[in-house]
């Protein structure tokens, strides 16, 4: 008999066994919580949309939006709002979790493609005087805006853009533009085992839909695979 089997004939503990199976313990409770849909509920969703927009120009960058895009993300490096990567930080794996090939800016209070359906009178009358309350040490906030300065402010307002990673901006199942704002506004407060699961299986079915595209029919059968087509329009 071992010196350690000993030991435990005579009734002590041995400690080591006691931290192996407070380890196994650990994970055995970790692999419970994501066990069953009775922990975690995946929910999927079909969003049926009506998107309208005013006529516009095609898009391009104006020299003053590109100016604030490199200012925000570049020269002060802000993280994306979502997961927290830089422009700094893209080539670290560690600090890129999702990916990321690029920082880009989203237009977060007025779409850039609805500048010229937004009223004048209602924008100075509803959203000037929040702006004037949260940044009061803007002038243009203190009075009424003219169209030109409302549509220049949704071009290329800091108070207009969010710094986003491309994943965040416009990837499937993450992108705040593939899916709906309760579900996309609190990613960044979800505590790390809960973020990692849900990660792992929005990348999984990303891959699914992904490789499914590219399927073709079997020979033989005579159908084609049923395409869906969305009513949500991107401009």
């Amino acid at each position: 008999m071992s010196k350690a089997a000993k030991k435990r004939v005579r009734g002590q503990v041995d400690t080591n066994d006691a931290v192996r199976l407070g380890d196994q313990l650990k994970v055995e409770k970790q692999r419970q919580k994501f066990k069953g849909a009775a922990t975690i509920n995946e929910k999927r969703r079909l969003l049926d949309e009506m998107a309208f927009y005013p006529p516009h120009d095609k898009r391009k960058e104006t020299p003053q939006y590109h100016k604030v895009h490199v200012d925000l993300t570049v020269t002060k490096d802000l993280p994306c709002l979502v997961c927290g990567v830089k422009h700094s930080t893209l080539d670290d794996p560690k600090q890129n979790l999702y990916g990321s090939k690029q920082m880009e800016t989203h237009h977060h209070v007025v779409e850039w493609a609805l500048a010229n359906a937004i009223d004048v009178a209602k924008f100075n009358k509803t959203l000037r005087p929040n702006l004037a309350h949260r940044h009061g040490d803007n002038p243009l906030y203190a009075r009424d805006m003219s169209e030109e300065e409302v549509k220049a402010w949704v071009d290329h307002s800091a108070d207009n853009l969010w710094v986003l990673c491309d994943v965040h901006h416009r990837a499937k199942f993450f992108g705040i533009h593939e899916i709906t704002f309760p579900i996309w506004g609190p990613m960044d407060l979800l505590k790390p085992d809960f973020e990692q699961y849900a990660r792992q299986q929005m990348q999984e079915a990303a891959a699914e839909k992904k490789a499914g595209k590219g399927k073709k029919p079997k020979s033989g059968k005579g159908k084609k695979p049923k395409s869906k087509k969305s009513r949500r329009k991107k401009t």
